[in-house]
């Protein structure tokens, strides 16, 4: 036999070809998505696990919380329960947005991010009079600043077009 033949492309699958990274990468590759929509995505997604990391840090805290007064205990179920339905929600609105397109699930993260930023300041007053841990704040920070840039991202220009609205060349008017 010829030792210079070549080898023939084996069927492996592509975990096997470039490894989990590799598909990772390919997932959040822009592909034909606009800039604007994926620098929202990887925002977004940061944002959100930065907040599951808000919820590690106080998961403990907050059952005890619950636990301690008679009238919550019984409840304890529902912190588990917050987490999936929150996870849910913003990974729902994740995807519509940034892989569907969807300008309903725009204006809700629009509406959501506001909210936020209301809940954000009544917790700063919160802080001030020392209710509230300062890590807390500081990761509450952080979530809500790469919300807030997320969420710009989703009314530039490019990311108009990404969503079937009309964008204003310059000089026309809408």
């Amino acid at each position: 036999m010829n030792g210079s033949r070549k080898r023939k492309k084996s069927g492996a699958p592509a975990a096997a070809k470039g490894g989990i990274a590799a598909q990772v990468r390919t997932f959040f590759a822009a592909g034909t998505r606009p800039p604007s929509i994926v620098r929202f995505e990887r925002l977004y997604l940061a944002s959100f696990l930065v907040g599951l990391i808000g919820w590690a840090v106080s998961w403990q805290g907050t059952a005890d919380r619950l636990a301690v007064n008679a009238t919550t205990a019984p409840f304890g179920w529902l912190l588990p329960a917050a987490l999936l339905v929150s996870s849910a929600i913003t990974l729902g609105l994740w995807y519509l947005v940034a892989r569907r397109a969807s300008l309903a699930a725009k204006w809700a993260v629009t509406v959501l991010t506001g909210l936020a930023t209301l809940r954000f300041l009544v917790n700063v007053t919160v802080v001030l009079r020392g209710s509230v841990p300062v890590l807390a704040l500081l990761l509450s920070l952080i979530i809500l600043t790469l919300g807030i840039v997320a969420t710009i991202q989703l009314f530039r220009p490019d990311a108009q077009s990404w969503f079937g609205e009309a964008v204003a060349l310059d000089g026309e008017d809408r």
